[in-house]
């Protein structure tokens, strides 16, 4: 579903399969169905976060697929205090296959150093 939905390609998907997260994963599969039906049934309002005071990292990966860009581009016009950064060489992803450069720019964003 990971490659068919988000686009992950076969041999991300054969790595994700390698992390201690995967079972979890696994044990959740249940709920995605729910999840997809709700991601297509939620119509993005900008109204609604027009007015949101609070700074906003928008992370994406260079290899993410376009409607992921445009949904976050969308976004970062809207709220007021957002900023994106896109992770070279990552898809949708980064925090499994991008993990340490996924975990630098939001200590970078949170005003933590990285070690």
């Amino acid at each position: 579903m990971a490659r068919q939905v988000a686009g992950v390609p076969p041999e991300v998907v054969a790595y994700m399969r390698s992390l201690p997260a995967w079972q979890a994963r696994v044990a959740a599969a249940h709920t995605i169905p729910r999840e997809l039906r709700a991601v297509k049934a939620y119509r993005f309002d900008p109204e609604r976060f027009r007015d949101l005071a609070v700074p906003t990292l928008l992370l994406n990966g260079s290899e993410s697929s376009p409607g992921f860009r445009m949904a976050e581009e969308a976004v970062d016009e809207t709220v007021p205090d957002s900023r994106i950064v896109v992770m070279p060489g990552q898809g949708h992803v980064a925090i499994d296959t991008g993990t340490d450069l996924f975990a630098a720019e939001v200590l970078r964003f949170t005003g933590n150093s990285w070690p």
